[in-house]
């Protein structure tokens, strides 16, 4: 049995068809953004969950129970066949888990490189708020950005309205 590293408490059989496979086609992602020193400040002392390269961390479809904070190595964000991000040390994945609850995970995130993580559970995420209300501002800055690079993967052409629309009658 090996732990699950999305849930601590939790065990999979060494050979459990259970998780999915990371996918086969590592195709190009986004560059790995800057290193957040602050969030790796913050969690410098937490206990780490070890993830090996290839192993997934959670997979599209999963329950939610944490963010993770990237101590070291690099995670892919991926959807099918779409690659969302890559994200490195400082960074976090995971985080729509604490902001938008009893949702399944909207991706799979999976080690590209041997990882260490932090997990954030809600009430850890709250001590965090308070400790540093920075770090609630960073977590809607991660969202955001990730919201405007959808946007712009599916509406590569901005929409310029200034005159008024033809709205279809009620």
């Amino acid at each position: 049995m090996t732990p699950d590293p999305g849930s601590p408490n939790r065990l999979i059989p060494e050979n459990s068809d259970e998780r999915p496979e990371p996918p086969a086609d590592m195709a190009e992602a986004p560059p790995v953004p800057t290193q957040d020193t602050d969030i790796l400040a913050l969690v410098a002392n937490e206990p780490l969950v070890a993830l090996d390269a290839g192993q997934v961390l959670f997979a599209e479809g999963d329950a939610p129970t944490a963010m993770f904070v990237v101590k070291s190595g690099t995670l892919r964000i991926q959807s099918g066949g779409v690659v969302y991000e890559d994200v490195g040390p400082g960074g976090i994945v995971g985080e729509m888990a604490l902001v938008e609850k009893h949702h399944a995970r909207s991706a799979t995130v999976f080690a590209l490189a041997d990882c260490q993580l932090v997990a954030v559970d809600e009430a850890r995420f709250a001590a965090l708020v308070v400790e540093a209300p920075s770090f609630a501002t960073t977590v809607m800055q991660v969202l955001s950005r990730r919201l405007r690079v959808m946007d712009r993967r599916y509406r590569p052409e901005p929409w310029n309205a200034r005159e008024p629309l033809d709205l279809p009658d009620p």
